[in-house]
């Protein structure tokens, strides 16, 4: 149990209340009687609770979680000695930078600063709210005196309602859009919750065999910002969704953009709310169908001609005018000759692989046939089980002259194709969202049990990914010269640590090189020092 050895309040002046001596030092602590009852023979009992330990010199007690609970109040930070500070910095730095700090506060008032709180420590700790408050009492964030607590952060997400997200979305697309492409893609998080009714059995990502609820993220396609996100229904398909998708994307100002999507889209339901939602839309493109079989066998020849070649990517190009479910565009053919050697190396290291399992086979592969078929002529004999198979040759070869090739369509006929491809590379920016949602920040099963604390965390959490992705945006550089990791940075920034006395602050040691070199990269040499000034006692740098 948590005390608060920092934190002197008066002693409750209320029924129950007594000190008692406890322990080998025979140290006093409050208690409260919070049961009264009779037991089987009638006599009168009871059971207390400790609140605090009790502080001879000033008449008054250390608090613990008890006293907190028992009367239901929200416990006010201590004036600890020491404290990490440069990561609580840095994340109230950049939530001003982008203006996100002005958007939550206007929306969310007095718990704006809790939501910035719950996003940091989702940042580093992962999506498990349990520990919140002991992170918090090690972190300086200036400004705050609230601990939250996990029971505190479940109310605080559940008092987060739909109209308050609405009129932060309407304000953060206005402030993070760049007015150019925008990328949309889905991810579902998995759950163990029984009775919310988005959670429900479909497509899992993951591959996991749990019900899911699913997430469609919108990301600026410029500075990468995720700018909006839409929660439904597990068992919906991307394809059935995307239609209402946009429609609400449209309600918070997600509207007249270029949308840029993955083959997971490519369906005439899709492909018709696109083009009436969309001022233009760029799909992939799925290789195995066959309209795009038909394509690459009859526009791929000739394609190395250097009059197609897009030299900073690397690969060769042509545009193709087309229609595709009734609705006008163009059909882009790129071809990649390193791609085709490396996906052709592949194709032979399967079959030698198949040609193994085939070997070692009694019967007939029976059930297994779709396996063998789209590279070997299986023969079954007639006077036993057993087969015979060989290499098709002629399917093999079809299938290498189609590696190293990859379509997409779209009905954007101003951008080059250079410049499609590279917004269509850089789709992969929500991929690393929810990698950073799953991965970094252990978010890939939801830990809530009602739709109103779900909806409220996966709130926070998409406020987490606007913070994390801005760092690691303007971090990148940094992280590859250097050999190192965003974990490791927030390490060096974290060992930035302030004493406090009195309430007046000051660094306890001077800043490193690698810690003013991350520091650099986001302006804040100088403001991390300023920040403390008015309240520090003494100064050194």
């Amino acid at each position: 149990m948590s005390n608060f050895e920092k934190l002197l309040v008066d002693i409750p002046d209320d029924k129950g209340i007594h000190k008692k001596s406890a322990g080998a030092k025979g140290e006093k602590y409050v208690y409260k009687y919070v049961k009264y009852y009779r037991n089987k023979d009638g006599n009168s009992r009871n059971k207390a609770k400790v609140i605090g330990k009790f502080d001879p010199a000033s008449g008054k007690m250390f608090p613990n979680n008890n006293y907190f609970d028992i009367y239901n109040l929200d416990p006010i930070l201590a004036d600890v000695s020491v404290w990490d500070y440069g990561y609580s910095y840095l994340v109230l730095k950049v939530c001003h930078d982008i203006n996100l700090w002005e958007s939550l506060t206007k929306v969310f008032k007095s718990y704006a600063m809790d939501i910035v709180i719950m996003a940091a420590f989702m940042i580093r700790e992962g999506n498990a709210m349990d520990g919140l408050d002991d992170w918090q009492q090690r972190n300086y964030f200036q400004g705050s005196d609230r601990l939250l607590k996990s029971q505190l952060t479940s109310r605080i997400f559940g008092s987060i309602t739909e109209k308050q997200r609405y009129e932060f979305f309407k304000m953060w697309v206005k402030t993070a859009s760049s007015d150019g492409s925008v990328f949309y893609d889905v991810t579902s998080f998995s759950s163990y919750a029984q009775e919310m009714t988005a959670v429900e059995r479909g497509y899992n990502r993951d591959g996991e065999d749990l019900p899911q609820y699913n997430l469609g993220m919108f990301c600026d396609e410029r500075n990468k910002t995720p700018l909006y996100y839409n929660r439904y229904n597990g068992s919906l398909t991307d394809r059935t969704n995307l239609s209402y998708v946009l429609e609400n994307a449209k309600t918070v100002g997600i509207d007249s953009v270029k949308m840029v999507l993955d083959g997971g889209f490519w369906s005439q339901e899709c492909f018709t709310g696109l083009n009436d939602c969309c001022e233009a839309f760029t799909v992939g493109m799925p290789t195995f169908l066959k309209e795009a079989q038909k394509i690459i066998e009859e526009h791929g020849k000739g394609i190395e001609s250097y009059a197609n070649e897009l030299p900073k990517h690397n690969v060769y190009c042509i545009s193709i005018n087309y229609e595709i479910f009734g609705i006008s565009g163009r059909i882009l053919v790129y071809y990649d000759s390193y791609s085709h050697v490396n996906q052709c190396v592949e194709l032979s290291e399967s079959i030698d692989r198949l040609k193994v399992e085939l070997a070692c086979l009694k019967r007939y592969p029976k059930n297994k046939i779709q396996r063998y078929a789209p590279y070997f002529t299986l023969t079954k004999h007639e006077q036993d089980s057993g087969f015979d198979y060989i290499i098709d040759n002629d399917k093999v070869d079809k299938l290498r002259k189609s590696k190293g090739y990859f379509l997409i369509f779209s009905t954007d006929m101003q951008s080059s194709p250079a410049d499609i491809l590279g917004h269509y590379r850089a789709k992969d920016a929500d991929e690393k969202l929810f990698s950073q949602i799953k991965v970094d920040m252990d978010g890939d099963r939801i830990r809530t049990h009602n739709e109103s604390t779900t909806d409220g965390k996966t709130f926070v959490t998409f406020i987490a990914c606007v913070i994390r992705s801005y760092i690691l945006g303007k971090l990148s550089d940094y992280l590859v010269a250097n050999s190192t990791s965003l974990k490791k940075v927030f390490n060096q920034l974290s060992n930035i640590s302030i004493i406090s006395n009195n309430n007046k602050y000051r660094f306890s040691k001077a800043l490193t090189k690698k810690q003013k070199q991350i520091l650099s990269v986001f302006e804040a040499n100088d403001t991390i020092v300023s920040s403390l000034k008015q309240s520090m006692s003494t100064l050194k740098d």
